[in-house]
């Protein structure tokens, strides 16, 4: 959704295009899935991870975070912004993260 210079990207999974849960018990690929998905809406704003000025990470185990982090740099790459870490469930039990994020659009 966008809103005067910001777009709020709602918790981002590891659903595919019909809607199946990628990598059902597989934290690696749940997260860069979930992170392919961010990525695709922030190129629907036409938006890139730089204009990212706030990002929330939920996973359902602590011990899940550093391997989100490891899939955003890779993906992403390093973030120099807030970020928040919540651990949760989720919308499914078979979903291990979800990732939202605000961005700026009035950055160019």
């Amino acid at each position: 959704v966008v809103a005067g210079e910001f777009a709020f990207i709602a918790g981002q999974t590891a659903f595919d295009e019909q809607g199946n849960v990628v990598g059902v018990g597989d934290i690696d690929a749940q997260c860069e899935r979930a992170l392919q998905n961010l990525m695709i809406c922030l190129r629907a704003v036409k938006a890139t991870p730089q204009d990212i000025v706030k990002v929330t990470n939920y996973v359902t185990d602590r011990a899940y975070l550093a391997r989100l982090v490891e899939a955003r740099n890779r993906i992403i790459g390093e973030l120099r912004t807030a970020s928040t870490a919540v651990v949760s469930g989720l919308a499914r039990d078979t979903l291990l993260v979800e990732v939202d994020a605000i961005a700026h659009l009035g950055r160019r």
